[in-house]
């Protein structure tokens, strides 16, 4: 237990050094922070309109929507502002910056998705928290869904920086894989913008069991607005699953690193 406590205080140091480093060049931060919200209101109110004009989606409406952007949005601020390190693996890899975080005692797997923030999630949080609110008020929701609503953005942004980190392996195996392991997270991250309705049958499998977009944004929202205590659980156990594999995954891709020679001291 002492151990956890420790390498838990050793997070919440580094994310604080991040985020002073970051907060020095001001201009810069307040831009990515409010450039992020722009974006998101954007896709917003695209999806607003759409539910307007051609009204329900398999029972979603735009509050139902709202709902599932905030809980996505918030989801992919706590992951990439505190664990962008995921991102940004396939760098690691092609220029040796990875033989720091193997000699380092701390677990290969926090050391890396802790290793850098993202400025411009700060963004996605404040957008997130602020949609969730306007849900709140205007479903008139229960403390219990906006509980489950909150609570449920732990997995999901757990989720998102496992399948980040999982995709980035492909670095291991071809080199300067950058832009491939960036593509293969948007075909996970694209579909958890959308409506959970559109997902149906098969598809709706796929997209939970398979590629896990649903886990992070629609079946989340399900659960919480329809209090759903088993669906709640079944997310956090397919959160917990996939923390595992990737694990997992990283284990086994690691083997196959070539060292790069790289000196130099990191904090």
């Amino acid at each position: 237990m002492s151990n956890i406590i420790k390498e838990f205080r050793i997070i919440l140091e580094i994310l604080r050094t991040h985020l002073a480093a970051a907060r020095e060049i001001r201009s810069a931060f307040a831009l990515q922070v409010v450039g992020m919200m722009i974006n998101n209101i954007a896709l917003a109110l695209v999806w607003i309109f759409f539910f307007e004009a051609f009204g329900k989606i398999q029972g979603w409406t735009s509050m139902e929507y709202i709902a599932m952007l905030g809980m996505s949005a918030l989801a992919f601020g706590i992951s990439f502002t505190f664990m962008n390190g995921s991102s940004v693996l396939s760098e690691y890899v092609y220029n040796g910056t990875l033989d720091q975080f193997l000699l380092c005692p701390r677990p290969l797997y926090l050391r890396i998705l802790t290793s850098r923030i993202g400025v411009s999630a700060i963004g996605d949080i404040f957008f997130g928290l602020i949609l969730l609110a306007i849900y709140g008020v205007w479903a008139q929701a229960s403390l219990l869904t906006m509980t489950m609503l909150l609570s449920l953005t732990l997995p999901a942004a757990l989720l998102m920086s496992n399948v980040s980190l999982a995709t980035s392996l492909v670095s291991f195996f071809i080199p300067d894989a950058h832009s491939i392991a960036h593509n293969l997270f948007e075909v996970f991250l694209s579909p958890s913008l959308y409506p959970g309705g559109l997902f149906q049958g098969a598809l709706r499998f796929v997209f939970v069991f398979i590629i896990p977009s649903l886990l992070v944004g629609g079946l989340p929202a399900e659960a919480a607005i329809a209090n759903n205590g088993w669906l709640y659980l079944f997310i956090w156990a397919m959160a917990a699953a996939w923390t595992a594999f990737t694990l997992m995954l990283l284990g086994k891709a690691v083997k196959r690193y070539e060292s790069g020679n790289l000196t130099g001291a990191r904090v």
